[in-house]
């Protein structure tokens, strides 16, 4: 007879799935205190676009690649944030950790379904299959690779389509759980349901039909690979059609939204990409093995040198788990299973096509290592098992939870500690920089905000000197260099500044722009008109080149020219562009003294 806890299954449940929540709410309280950091700032802070749930937002949110995602129904969830807390990033943080709650609580449910086809056999009972299941899920819910997905409101897409991946997968398996075929076509209409909402959510759902294809062929026994020609296989594999068919278009839509961040595999060669793979492979596993040193920004090298040692030893790594877990295959199903669901649904991040400056990311694990979470799982139910059957004391079993509860505790203070590293842009970047001195990223951004909150402009510039030591070809670093040289009076480093950016991006608009606003400034009209000329054609879109190429105009009494530039800015500009109202008075000006002319 199976052992139990001193309560009813149903009450236990409850408990079980209250500790979750009370767990999750403790270890990513801090987050509320924190404010929008990062790409917050373009997204959120500069971005009026998601403001609202008029008709014209959710054209918005259901039409733009803002920042290189089609994600529409995480904007609609930004959208209710501002609904409710306007712009106080305390109300988007706390969205933030409901949804992860209610991710651990489905993760809860999603190795209970899993586990209740064992517990039968086994003679586990319910009891051996909620502690199993709780213990997966706090391990999912704490581990401190998750904090970047909870602690940043930018990730806010990855938590929603967390959810509706593991709603898809329980129904998929309820589905097959029931023999009448009304009922498997309801599910099966569920589970498309849930399949959508999870594309719509982030393109991450892309690699669902292949994994419940795995899933079928284990644990469900449902596909046999060696025989594809049997019926039931020639089933299985049309009922993934129209999951193919999703995946694909989500596919496309998602290769069309990063189309102007993406690195192509012509440009850095097959071998780099496959060597980036493998690495990106044994290091999130080894991370959620030992989360230790964990960094909000892993930066891709410049010089990226696929014979590493590192990048070897992950190729050998990938091929020797990989053949080590085939070979054990009939004795290890699960994590064969395990590893090749993680390889798959991490497979669209690990650089194939590079997105960002990137290596790897923290966020990038959030459903990519739900089957390690799962396998915890698993480990505990084995350990419950063996102590039904007696093989197992009860003073091992004790001390073996004890001891695993214990290092969920330890992981749980880890991320409560992670959780302050995004408290704000500064604390962000320095936090960078202390584990990564050579990221000159970090030096240029935390130089950005050093300048924008005048902390302390002397430091500004030796951040953006060490960036540009670090990367003499990094045209963000001479950008904000010739900005903050511009402002201190330095007009002549600052022209400078901008020709570099110039030179190695010709396509750089703004620095035409203000290239030419300081060569107007030194008595260089011609130069400056060239420049406004080129700033227009790059960006015919922005205002504030029609603006100063206006300005000159005027300078030169060409007042037909003038209006024609004042009038294209304020029918480029947006409504609350700030320079809106000197354009229109300026403009009203020109035109009054025109009249008197005429």
């Amino acid at each position: 007879m199976a052992k139990s806890l001193p309560f009813s299954g149903q009450l236990q449940a409850r408990l079980l799935i209250i500790l979750i929540a009370a767990v999750v709410v403790a270890c990513y309280l801090p987050t509320l205190n924190n404010g929008f950091v990062w790409d917050d700032d373009f997204n959120f802070t500069k971005n009026i676009n998601y403001r609202g749930l008029s008709f014209s937002h959710l054209r918005w949110m259901f039409t733009t690649f803002h920042d290189g995602n089609y994600h529409p129904l995480a904007w609609l969830t930004l959208g209710l944030d501002f609904f409710f807390w306007g712009m106080n990033p305390t109300g988007y943080h706390l969205t933030n950790i409901v949804l992860h709650g209610i991710n651990s609580i489905l993760f809860y449910f999603l190795i209970a379904v899993f586990l209740q086809r064992n517990a039968v056999a086994s003679n586990a009972g319910v009891a051996g299959v909620q502690i199993s299941a709780v213990l997966g899920a706090v391990f999912f819910a704490v581990l401190p690779l998750r904090v970047e997905t909870v602690a940043w409101i930018s990730t806010r897409g990855d938590l929603l389509c967390g959810a509706f991946y593991i709603l898809t997968i329980i129904a998929y398996v309820r589905m097959h759980d029931n023999q009448a075929a009304n009922v498997r076509r309801k599910w099966l209409l569920l589970v498309l349901l849930f399949f959508v909402f999870s594309l719509l959510s982030r393109a991450w759902g892309i690699t669902m039909p292949l994994v419940l294809l795995i899933l079928d062929a284990y644990p469900l026994g449902r596909f046999d690979a060696i025989n594809l020609s049997k019926p039931s296989t020639k089933k299985i594999l049309a009922e993934k059609i129209p999951f193919i068919m999703l995946a694909l278009g989500a596919a496309i839509i998602a290769v069309q939204a990063k189309k102007g961040s993406m690195i192509l595999v012509t440009e850095h060669g097959m071998l780099e990409r496959f060597m980036q793979a493998t690495y990106g492979l044994c290091f999130y596993l080894f991370k959620t093995i030992l989360p230790i040193r964990l960094s909000p920004f892993y930066l891709l090298s410049k010089s990226f040198n696929p014979m590493e040692a590192k990048y070897i030893v992950s190729v050998l790594s990938v091929f020797g788990i990989t053949l080590g877990l085939t070979l054990m295959r009939r004795r290890w199903p699960w994590a064969l299973t395990a590893w090749i669901c993680y390889a798959v649904i991490v497979s669209p991040l690990l650089g194939f096509v590079q997105s960002g400056p990137q290596i790897v990311a923290d966020r990038y694990t959030y459903i990519a290592c739900m089957p390690f979470a799962v396998l915890a799982g698993v480990g505990v139910f084995r350990l419950w098992e063996a102590w039904q059957r007696a093989s197992l004391s009860r003073p091992v079993f004790i001390s073996v939870i004890t001891m695993i509860s214990a290092v969920l505790i330890v992981l749980s203070f880890v991320s409560f500690g992670q959780t302050r590293i995004w408290h704000d842009n500064y604390t962000f970047w320095n936090y960078v920089i202390k584990l990564d001195p050579d990221n000159y990223i970090a030096y240029n951004n935390r130089g950005v905000i050093l300048k924008e909150q005048k902390q302390d402009l002397i430091k500004a510039m030796d951040d953006y000197n060490a960036a540009v030591k670090l990367h003499p070809e990094y045209v963000g670093a001479y950008y904000n260099r010739g900005i903050l040289r511009e402002q201190q009076g330095d007009f002549a480093e600052a022209i400078a500044d901008f020709s570099i950016v110039i030179r190695l991006d010709p396509r750089q608009a703004e620095a035409y722009n203000n290239r030419g606003g300081l060569r107007n400034s030194q008595g260089d009209s011609a130069g400056a008109m060239e420049d406004f000329n080129t700033a227009i054609r790059l960006a015919p879109h922005s205002p504030e080149a029609y603006a100063n190429r206006g300005m000159v105009r005027l300078a030169q009494n060409d007042l037909q020219g003038a209006i024609q530039d004042f009038a294209k800015t304020l029918e480029v500009a947006s409504t609350n562009w700030a320079s809106r109202a000197h354009v229109e008075n300026v403009l009203a000006n020109v035109r009054t003294k025109v009249e008197k002319q005429d």
